[in-house]
């Protein structure tokens, strides 16, 4: 993306393409003077004339158009800079250390997570302070908790909360898989003695 109100530049997508210029040589300086003669004269026709027989009196002469080149470029650079430098770091940055949370196989040993995958590889909490009631269980005996915040392939976590252990583990109470995206289904072997209550919900996402 380059910028119209810099019409002589292309950056970023190219670099300056500004030809180097050179010291007038011995053997170029009577060229020199007959060019800045034509000028004096206003003898545009002998200007061109000599520009084009020799070609490299061209890199000798500094003029408004080649200042409004480098004025374009030095321009375009610092607007660049000035505008768009952080999201270039960024993104560099991310290419450098391979964030890709999609990554397999062998490219997980050149990749990196983001934090945001982080925090789902190790537990996220979604919920927490639920309480079930005995009434809230099916004739399945099962619970279902519903969530957007639940991805189908996610991995529920349930910790109950001290006063709750005992009697889910008696209830044998197990977190039932492939119930699909937005929910968590409790499965009971047996209905619970009392009113249960859950401190927090965890999905780990991989």
């Amino acid at each position: 993306m380059s910028y119209p109100e810099y019409p002589r530049s292309n950056f970023p997508e190219e670099i300056c393409r500004l030809p180097n210029m050179q010291d007038v040589s011995s053997t170029l300086r009577p060229v020199v003077e007959q060019y800045n003669e034509a000028w004096l004269n206003n003898d545009v026709d002998k200007m061109a004339q000599l520009k084009s027989q020799y070609p490299n009196l061209e890199k000798s002469l500094f003029n408004a158009d080649k200042f409004n080149v480098v004025l374009d470029e030095t321009k375009a650079t610092q607007k660049f800079f000035k505008e768009r430098v952080d999201a270039m770091i960024t993104e560099v940055a991310q290419h450098t250390i391979g964030i890709d949370d999609t990554a397999l196989g062998e490219e997980k040993k050149t990749n990196a997570y983001s934090a945001e995958k982080t925090d789902f590889l190790t537990g996220v909490t979604i919920a927490d302070n639920i309480t079930i009631s005995l009434a809230d269980w099916d004739s399945n005996l099962e619970f279902t908790y519903h969530s957007s915040d639940i991805l189908e392939d996610d991995r529920v976590l349930i910790y109950f909360a001290d006063d709750s252990k005992l009697n889910a583990s008696k209830a044998f109470i197990y977190v039932k898989s492939n119930t699909g995206e937005g929910n968590f289904v409790l499965k009971a072997n047996k209905l619970p003695k009392s009113n249960l209550k859950i401190d927090y919900v965890e999905v780990v996402r991989k």
